[in-house]
């Protein structure tokens, strides 16, 4: 498949040389061209996530819609008093996103004897650190809300039926830290924020091994998941 990326910045490059050189030539002004335009550039990038193999439908609709709206805006499509409802409505959407997932992926009961086999944590303007040491971990549920949360997995196992972490984070940040060889699988819903793996996928044992499932809703802020607190 073709680098699309690369394509979108080139494309973005050429046209914006041959603007200023119609700008010199005395064909249009440029820099009102921009000031109309510059919000292909987001629309073309939500398009190009949604081309992703495996597509980020979610990120690539909030691109494109992100990218449309501003477009409208700067080709005075509509008027600036629009946006007195626009930004309400965008909050209303987010918070409308995050209740759909409110549920989360289903975690087990703890196991007689692993009384951290499931572990809870919340950070408000605050930074737990929390961790495990059950040797058949079941799942947590975590929420940084302002402030951050790190959950320290390095001396647990997993159950064999596999574990599910559940993250809640709104202008904070969660911090996953796993031994290496374990499988992991992300489903996330970001809103301005961000999902990193950083755990060696080299080391990943065969698909028959047990799985740590993240679900995780980031509003302002990040969950990473890796092998060392750095």
């Amino acid at each position: 498949m073709p680098d699309l990326g690369r394509l979108l910045v080139g494309l973005s490059v050429v046209a914006l040389g041959a603007l200023f050189m119609l700008d010199a030539a005395g064909v249009l002004d440029a820099g009102r061209a921009i000031d109309r335009w510059w919000p292909c550039v987001i629309v073309a990038g939500g398009l190009l996530t949604l081309a992703e193999r495996p597509p980020s439908v979610y990120r690539g609709l909030v691109l494109t819609a992100i990218g449309t709206v501003l477009l409208l805006f700067t080709t005075d499509t509509i008027g600036e008093s629009a946006w007195d409802y626009v930004w309400p409505a965008a909050i209303v959407l987010a918070g409308l996103t995050i209740l759909s997932r409110w549920r989360g992926r289903a975690v087990g009961a703890p196991i007689r004897g692993d009384a951290d086999a499931v572990v809870r944590a919340t950070a408000i303007f605050s930074g737990p650190h929390v961790a495990s040491t059950a040797t058949r971990f079941r799942g947590a549920w975590l929420t940084a809300v302002f402030g951050g949360v790190t959950l320290d997995l390095r001396g647990a196992g997993l159950d064999p039926g596999g574990a599910s972490v559940n993250a809640t984070v709104a202008f904070g940040g969660v911090e996953i830290l796993v031994p290496e060889g374990w499988r992991i699988n992300v489903r996330s819903t970001p809103i301005f924020g961000g999902i990193e793996d950083k755990t060696d996928r080299s080391a990943v044992p065969d698909d028959k091994a047990p799985t740590l499932s993240l679900d995780a809703v980031v509003l302002f802020g990040g969950v990473e998941i890796k092998h060392d607190k750095e």
